[in-house]
């Protein structure tokens, strides 16, 4: 795996956000990389996207549910512990990037 990408999530749902966010990062063109969602103790249903996500995506997206929010930093380490690409970066959950 060359790389991870971690997104900690906490109350994205609205609007669209979260589902932006992952379109962006599951549709690139490079194909040696995960994605790593952190659900950071959402009380929207940031969950539910990311268990759907999950569902759909299961060869690129792993996803984490934290009982308790531990904001960017916790949820950052968590993903850290999960991932497993040669190289990490980190992507808000309300941004998007290029397929590039």
């Amino acid at each position: 795996m060359k790389l991870s990408v971690i997104v900690p999530v906490y109350n994205m749902a609205a609007g669209g956000k979260l589902e932006y966010c992952l379109d962006s990062l599951l549709n690139q063109t490079i194909s040696d990389y995960e994605v790593i969602a952190i659900n950071d103790a959402s009380t929207d249903n940031s969950w539910e996207i990311l268990q759907d996500y999950n569902r759909r995506f299961p060869e690129k997206l792993v996803i984490y549910s934290s009982k308790e929010n531990l904001r960017q930093g916790g949820a950052k380490n968590i993903g850290l512990s999960l991932c497993k690409g040669d190289f990490v970066g980190f992507v808000d959950s309300d941004d998007w990037i290029a397929e590039d």
